[in-house]
């Protein structure tokens, strides 16, 4: 007999006793699993601290500024905005996006017509359609997509492009 985890629905019957709607997909309740267990923001109040974590922003059309430095930051909103200091990595896959950022490991962008700009960061993959970034640092780029721009301080070398309309100013 497989049993229920305790926590994701207790958390689910506070957040109704509290007039809020509990979460109705396995995916909602994992995530909420997640990040009772402290290990993943998930759509934490602008102003929140990353201290170390993952971050999860799924609502669209919501701007966040976190502080302190995380870990793997996912994106799946749209139409909103991030701003944070240091990452390890961060994943676009919203569209209409804008992430502000000072440093990061990788960047992955799946989403289209996203604003990356982003002081320093490691290697680059813009899979989506129609994003730009920007960036004084950023030495390796990839295209799977089409008519991407990155406009970086130095030429970054292109590793790949298997799509149209890239362009590296």
């Amino acid at each position: 007999m497989k049993t229920k985890p305790i926590l994701p629905l207790a958390c689910a019957a506070l957040l109704a006793a509290c007039g809020a709607t509990p979460p109705s997909t396995g995916d909602e309740v994992a995530a909420m699993a997640a990040s009772a267990a402290g290990d993943t923001l998930t759509d934490p109040a602008s102003g929140a601290r990353c201290d170390g974590k993952d971050l999860r922003l799924t609502r669209d059309n919501m701007q966040w500024v976190i502080d302190g430095s995380c870990r793997d930051i996912t994106i799946t909103a749209s139409h909103g905005s991030l701003n944070v200091d240091d990452a390890r990595s961060i994943t676009v896959e919203g569209s209409d996006f804008t992430v502000l950022n000072a440093q990061v490991g990788e960047v992955r962008v799946g989403g289209s017509r996203n604003t990356l700009n982003l002081t320093r960061s490691g290697r680059i993959q813009l899979d989506g359609d129609a994003n730009m970034v920007l960036g004084t640092d950023i030495p390796e780029v990839g295209f799977g997509g089409s008519d991407n721009t990155v406009n970086a301080s130095g030429k970054p070398k292109i590793h790949a492009d298997a799509g149209t309309g890239n362009r590296v100013m």
